[in-house]
């Protein structure tokens, strides 16, 4: 095709009309892009929100089992304070620390520990293959 045959979308146009058709296009680009900014903040808000949500809920899950086992008796008593004050110190971990701090904490642990943490995440792919093949 020729270029005759096929016209340029802005020839004919002043240099007035193309310069407020190019305002316009950025005007609603902007606004596309702001719309955009403002839908993605309120997603992270909202999962910010959830996951502080399931994080007490799990600390407050710990904090009653804790309890439970605080309540028993005999020498299985012994061995279940130990299990509750662990729970209970989980628990306290989970409502003093954002999920920042603890992929932090992880990310140091795993500094210091190579081995360990290497072994850890072994086994613990290990499990959840297991338990997903189920």
């Amino acid at each position: 095709m020729s270029r005759e045959s096929n016209p340029p979308y802005d020839e004919g146009m002043g240099s007035s009309e193309r310069s407020d058709r190019m305002d316009d296009l950025r005007e609603r680009a902007a606004s596309i892009g702001s719309k955009i900014k403002d839908k993605a903040s309120q997603f992270g808000s909202t999962v910010s929100q959830t996951a502080d949500r399931q994080r007490e809920t799990a600390a407050k899950g710990l904090d009653r089992a804790a309890s439970s086992l605080h309540e028993g008796v005999g020498s299985a008593a012994k061995v279940g304070h130990g299990l509750a004050d662990g729970m209970e110190s989980t628990a306290s971990y989970l409502r003093s620390h954002s999920f920042g701090d603890m992929g932090n904490d992880v990310a140091e642990l795993c500094k210091r520990h190579p081995v360990q943490a290497l072994l850890s995440a072994a086994v613990l792919g290990f499990l959840v293959g297991r338990a997903i093949r189920r």
